[in-house]
């Protein structure tokens, strides 16, 4: 039964030969941002995992300014203040693609 489901389509669509696709060309800068990315998401200090923590429950409302000591809100600063150099960046390279894009395609 199988053999003749296969045996329709592949007359449906274009007989018994085969046809191959080109696999895209790699790029190198890609797997390197991939590797970079995956890097970033695996964190090995603890510090920074408590003050990833202290973030969530400050975003969720659990913890207020208040309730967090100097050395806690200074940390709290630091890893906003390097969330959004981290998010400026990649702002910025998602331009830089676009415009290389668009001067190619002009």
């Amino acid at each position: 039964m199988l053999d003749r489901i296969k045996e329709f389509f592949r007359n449906a669509f274009g007989g018994n030969e085969q046809k191959y696709i080109e696999a895209p060309k790699v790029n190198h800068i890609k797997e390197q941002e991939n590797t970079n990315f995956k890097e970033n998401l695996f964190i090995s200090n603890e510090e920074e995992q408590r003050i990833l923590k202290l973030q969530r429950d400050f975003k969720a409302g659990i913890i207020e300014e208040e309730d967090l000591s100097e050395t806690d809100f200074e940390a709290l600063s630091a890893l906003y203040e390097k969330q959004i150099m981290k998010t400026k960046a990649s702002i910025q390279n998602y331009k830089n693609r676009i415009m290389e894009i668009k001067q190619s395609l002009a």
